[in-house]
């Protein structure tokens, strides 16, 4: 478990200086958040001040330490509404009365064995026509050293994930796979070399060749992806 802890949050350092990689993903979803956005999974940020331009922000997270670093990037900042403990695989905080419209979940439920508890919780929490995001890691054959040193239990598939949604009272908006241009560097990485962290140099590159990769989504199909994203309603 520490190791994992570990190799999650260097994950996480690696990818804070992935800007272009971060707006590419809040792209995606900012037509669809609402004005108070509960962000499950916060981590150490990374889309976190991204979604404060958007509106009134509660960041949540499981590790306190992450906590304390969004608090101290964003204290200041009047959209932030305050930042909660909160282990996914149990209840909400019994004192959790904070109104919400939209709730954000970026790789979160590949972490959880019982994913489904977790998504019945997100329903729980959101009003009538409530919105959900997820983002979760794509396509099960790409499974390997670098989802294991994560702690990941799975990779997700379309028909998987809207089923798991509908199942928990979700009505699907949107599902569709994202960075297709990743599942190169995902393979080459965790399956051929079987390195157990992405190279920062070569996240580096990624995110500096981020800007084309958006101009050519645009003219190639994506008919898979890295990741998959999906937006939901409450039904």
């Amino acid at each position: 478990m520490k190791d994992t802890e570990e190799t999650n949050t260097l994950t996480l350092s690696i990818l804070e200086g992935a800007d272009a990689y971060n707006r590419w993903i809040f792209e995606k979803i900012e037509s669809f958040l609402g004005k108070d956005i509960f962000e499950v999974g916060c981590g150490i940020g990374n889309l976190t001040g991204l979604l404060l331009r958007q509106g009134r922000v509660i960041a949540a997270d499981v590790n306190e330490e992450y906590l304390r670093a969004v608090e101290n990037k964003y204290q200041h900042h009047p959209n932030l509404k305050g930042v909660l403990t909160w282990d996914v695989q149990e209840n909400p905080p019994k004192n959790f009365n904070m109104s919400i419209d939209t709730i954000v979940c970026s790789n979160v439920l590949e972490h959880i064995e019982n994913d489904d508890f977790v998504l019945g919780k997100f329903w729980e929490l959101l009003p009538s026509n409530g919105r959900l995001i997820v983002l979760v890691p794509a396509l099960q054959v790409l499974y390997n050293v670098l989802d294991k040193e994560l702690g990941h239990f799975r990779r997700y598939d379309k028909k998987e994930l809207n089923k798991k949604l509908n199942k928990n009272g979700f009505r699907v908006c949107s599902l569709r796979y994202f960075n297709l241009f990743g599942i190169a560097g995902w393979f080459m990485n965790g399956t051929l070399l079987r390195r157990r962290l992405l190279p920062a140099k070569q996240m580096g590159v990624f995110n500096k060749m981020v800007p084309l990769f958006m101009k050519m989504e645009k003219v190639v199909p994506m008919w898979k992806g890295q990741s998959l994203i999906a937006m939901a309603e409450k039904t």
